[in-house]
C-alpha cells in the first residue's frame, strides 16, 4: 500500500474553529471567547472561557421567578456544551473529550453614550417645553 501524503490540522485552526463554534453557541460574538485546547487521553479536550453580555438594565424585565426562553444560565451552558461536542467533532474529524466551559464575566453591549441621560427619542426631560399650555420656558445653563 502506497501513502499518498497526508492532512495536518494545525492547533491555532482547531482553536479558532473551536472558538467560533463556542461563539456561535453562546451567540455572542468571536471577540469574547478563548480555547486552550488539550489532549484529553487520546481525544481533544478544550478548555473554553466566554464573556457573557449583560442584559439591558433598563428596560422592564420578564415576569419575576421565570427563567430566560432558553432556560437558567446552567441549563444554556449546557446546551453550549453539548452544541460544541457535537460541532467541533463534525468540522474537526476528531474524537472530541472533556469540554470546560468557564463564564470570565459580563459585559454590557457597546452603546453610544448620551450626556442628557434622557431617553432615546422625544423631548427631554427639563429640556425647552413649547406650545399653548406652556406659557414660560425653562433655561438649560451648562454644567
Amino acid at each position: 500500500m502506497t501513502r499518498r501524503g497526508y492532512n495536518r490540522i494545525s492547533p491555532a485552526a482547531l482553536r479558532h474553529t473551536l472558538e467560533t463554534v463556542a461563539a456561535d453557541a453562546f451567540g455572542v460574538p468571536g471577540k469574547n471567547v478563548e480555547a486552550d485546547l488539550r489532549d484529553d487521553g487520546g481525544t481533544l479536550g478544550a478548555a473554553i472561557s466566554v464573556m457573557l453580555p449583560l442584559p439591558p438594565l433598563l428596560q422592564p424585565s420578564p415576569g419575576t421567578g421565570t427563567p430566560p426562553a432558553g432556560g437558567t444560565l446552567f441549563e444554556q451552558t449546557r446546551a453550549a456544551r453539548d452544541t460544541i461536542l457535537r460541532r467541533g467533532a463534525d468540522l474537526s474529524g476528531l474524537m472530541m473529550g472533556t469540554v470546560d466551559i468557564t463564564l470570565t464575566g459580563a459585559r454590557q453591549p457597546h452603546r453610544p453614550s448620551r450626556v442628557d441621560g434622557g431617553p432615546q427619542t422625544g423631548a427631554r426631560p427639563g429640556g425647552p417645553q413649547t406650545g399653548p399650555h406652556h406659557e414660560h420656558q425653562q433655561e438649560r445653563r451648562p454644567a
